[in-house]
């Protein structure tokens, strides 16, 4: 069928119209294009049909993506990432420096769509409008927000190379917005190699100076650097749905079971992509009100608990009961399995503490104390001759069968709760979680911290009349976790446990671990 580019349009035109019908009659403001077979297959001729005319269609498409009380500017912006074209390019890059909020974020999503064709456009776009300033038609300056915007989540060395540059162009001494906004920009190109660049400019900026460049660039490292963490490990953990990297966040569904999730569910399946962040979360952003009965429904502090039947032994008896597996972090470092008559903690303070216990649980050796505590309601579980509580040190001893037993033994009773594989397979989940929740909340706090240690020193010599210390009798910085001890150790490592991504060995000497990534 032999057609004219002008009777295509026309035929646009009726598809729109019966669209818009459709949506009226539907009562929705939206076009899901599995709702309608007929206008579907009409949609995909008729763009199909576009797209073959190439830069001929490009001129007249202007007008309909300009349209966003239809759904013409879906049609158009579909059919110009089709065309790929630099002239469409550049027409969906005029698009972005428009008025209309809704038409810049929609051309926003199309050109990171296109990748890498559109970067040198964008680039050449944004240094001529910060060479010649230009104005809209109502008289406003035409600002670079969206494109920065778009070429920033674009990862490509041409990009990062642009706005590196960027960064020497906006630092004057002085902070401003642009310097700010093209800080948290940086974090979309997931490049390291920024951090120290970064580093500089908050130290140079400060939180006083006006723009937030400070904070916008601490935040940008924070992000690198939980990236780093998230990439050295293979993560699986009892976490937040609104995080994982196998959900889809505008079907609100689990990509790995195609079953609807809501944001603020938790499951051990999730593999995080970003931290543990509240700010970030659905109900975090859009329920605003403090008065939300559903406001604080997600906290990461208090994750829900599993619920787990165990079997126990106590001095010749045996039973089963419903346990369940808390987590408190804030307050107290503890993991938690607790039933009516017992309650089973592991006590951690610091990641190191965790990657021990997570070791132990995945293999690693054949017992384990330390941070490992009973409460026993000695009335629930043993005669009236034992009618108080006891808090009690247990031990964690691995048996042939896979299982382990948490042990308390002393000369009046002992104690065996029993860990199955599917309670310890969800205790790594929790034990990962509590990892992820510490390394994601050490990048905001660990300089807090030191500057109010420091703080507080400085003032309670003031206020007993102490000079400084001598620069030999100052105690050293402390390191950070995973350091080497000061006096090296001449290791002599051996094989601890193999992950898909790289291999673990242990110092027998000092329990020194290092990772070989493969």
């Amino acid at each position: 069928m032999h057609e004219t580019l002008d009777e295509t349009l026309s035929a646009l035109d009726d598809l729109i119209d019966d669209i818009n019908d459709w949506m009226i009659q539907r009562g929705d403001y939206y076009f899901d294009l599995k709702s309608n077979e007929e206008l579907t297959a009409r949609l995909d001729d008729i763009e199909e049909r576009l797209i073959e005319y190439g830069d001929a269609t490009v001129e007249p498409l202007k007008e309909y993506l300009h349209d966003t009380g239809t759904y013409a500017h879906i049609v158009a912006a579909a059919v110009l990432q089709g065309i790929g074209t630099p002239a469409a390019i550049l027409k969906l890059i005029d698009a972005l420096e428009s008025t209309d909020t809704k038409l810049c974020e929609y051309t926003s999503d199309v050109l990171k769509n296109i990748g890498t064709p559109a970067v040198q456009p964008l680039i050449e776009r944004i240094t001529d409008r910060l060479d010649n300033p230009a104005v809209d038609g109502n008289g406003d300056k035409i600002d670079t927000i969206y494109t920065l915007g778009v070429l920033s989540e674009i990862e490509d060395p041409q990009s990062f190379d642009f706005m590196v540059g960027l960064l020497d162009r906006f630092d004057d001494g002085v902070g401003s917005l642009n310097l700010a906004h093209l800080c948290s920009r940086l974090y979309h190109q997931h490049n390291p190699e920024i951090i120290p660049r970064l580093r500089a400019i908050a130290e140079k900026y400060g939180d006083a100076v006006p723009g937030n460049v400070a904070t916008e660039a601490n935040g940008t490292i924070r992000h690198l650097l939980v990236d780093q963490v998230l990439e050295s490990e293979d993560w699986m953990i009892y976490g937040c749905c609104y995080i994982c990297e196998d959900y889809d966040t505008h079907e609100t569904t689990c990509t790995i079971s195609g079953e609807h999730a809501p944001y603020d569910s938790f499951c051990i399946q999730c593999v995080p992509k970003k931290e543990f962040s509240c700010e970030l979360c659905y109900l975090k952003r859009f329920l605003t009100s403090p008065d939300d009965p559903h406001r604080d429904r997600c906290d990461i502090d208090n994750l829900p608990p599993i619920y787990v039947d165990l079997e126990y032994r106590h001095n010749q008896g045996e039973a089963t009961e419903e346990f369940e597996i808390t987590t408190s972090y804030r307050n107290k470092g503890l993991i938690t399995v607790e039933a009516d008559s017992m309650e089973l903690s592991f006590e951690f303070h610091t990641v190191d503490d965790l990657n021990v216990l997570k070791e132990f649980f995945e293999g690693a050796g054949d017992y384990l104390v330390g941070g490992i505590l009973f409460f026993i309601d000695t009335g629930e579980i043993f005669d009236e001759s034992y009618p108080e509580a006891v808090d009690a040190d247990g031990e964690l001893i691995r048996r042939d069968d896979g299982s382990i037993v948490a042990v308390h033994k002393e000369d009046r009773f002992e104690l065996e709760l029993v860990l199955n594989p599917d309670t310890i397979e969800n205790l790594i989940a929790i034990i990962d979680t509590q990892r992820f929740i510490l390394l994601c909340d050490t990048y905001p706090y660990i300089d807090d911290f030191r500057e109010r240690r420091d703080k507080m020193e400085s003032d309670l010599r003031r206020v007993m009349r102490l000079g400084e210390p001598a620069e030999d009798s100052k105690e050293p910085e402390p390191k950070p976790e995973g350091a080497l001890p000061s006096s090296p150790c001449d290791h002599e490592f051996e094989l601890l446990k193999t992950h898909k991504k790289y291999t673990v060995y242990r110092c027998t000497k000092c329990g020194e671990t290092k990772k070989e990534f493969t």
